[in-house]
């Protein structure tokens, strides 16, 4: 594994087997993101896509939430530095989700309590979502005066349509875990106590398979998603020929003929 030099102190990480997970770690205030939070995390996901023992990552957060957004005391001081000088804060800037929209491996979120704004929008770059029974979900950022963020504007309709989104975003209303499934905001609920279980239960089905039609198959399926069906086919055709020439998949065909061979 790839050793990384930054000590982290909002954030925390395990690896079990070749799955990461990754904590969301300031329980004392719900997990809210901070500027050190974000370094952080932009640190870890660009230390953690290049390892190559690492084939998926669980994304969780320590305590009872799985982040109540960003930390509000940020907002009052950068306003306070701005009307006092007219400081600038670097609020806006896409290098933290563009660290998890460009993360190159599967993203299972593991959503184990509340998922407010920044708890949500995060959320939503992840490939696959399952919630705790008691989690809840709203997209706050109206409620303090701001707007939602992380990309959410882009994958929040894609995901579950342009009415509901604009019902959970105008309204800042808190939807509980079972909504949140009917909506198709999550994949599943589960059991509080599964829900680590469960999460890498997917993880470990995906990382069985072959590393690098996996990472593909993430690719494309981002590439579909904002492209044209123009677009999409003849790009589809040139990754399937491409895969087709490398030594995974002939070993993966191999295995499956001789498992079907052996039935």
């Amino acid at each position: 594994m790839i050793k990384h030099t930054m000590e982290y102190t909002t954030i925390s990480t395990e690896k079990k087997g070749n799955i990461g997970i990754l904590y969301l770690n300031r329980p004392e205030v719900l997990n809210a993101l901070s500027e050190t939070m974000r370094r952080e995390l932009v640190h870890y996901l660009g230390h953690v896509a290049k390892d190559e023992t690492v084939k998926t990552l669980i994304l969780s957060g320590k305590g009872k939430a799985f982040s109540a957004g960003a930390d509000l005391n940020m907002f009052k001081k950068a306003y306070e530095a701005f009307r006092k000088d007219g400081t600038v804060t670097e609020f806006g800037r896409t290098d933290l989700p563009m660290a998890f929209i460009d993360f190159p491996k599967p993203m299972i979120a593991a959503i184990n309590g509340a998922a407010v704004g920044f708890g949500l929008t995060v959320s939503l770059t992840c490939d696959i979502r399952v919630a705790a029974e008691g989690a809840i979900f709203s997209c706050a950022f109206v409620r303090v005066g701001v707007t939602p963020e992380c990309g959410s504007s882009y994958f929040l309709p894609r995901l579950i349509g342009y009415a509901r989104s604009a019902e959970l975003a105008l309204t800042a209303k808190t939807i509980d875990a079972q909504e949140a499934l009917r909506l198709g905001l999550v994949n599943q609920v589960v059991p509080e106590n599964e829900l680590m279980r469960v999460a890498a239960e997917i993880a470990s089905q995906i990382s069985a398979l072959p590393t690098d039609a996996v990472k593909m198959t993430k690719h494309i399926l981002r590439h579909g998603m904002q492209s044209t069906l123009e677009q999409v086919l003849p790009y589809e055709g040139l990754v399937f020929q491409q895969r087709t020439q490398t030594e995974e998949h002939y070993e993966a065909v191999c295995a499956r003929l001789e498992a079907i061979k052996t039935k």
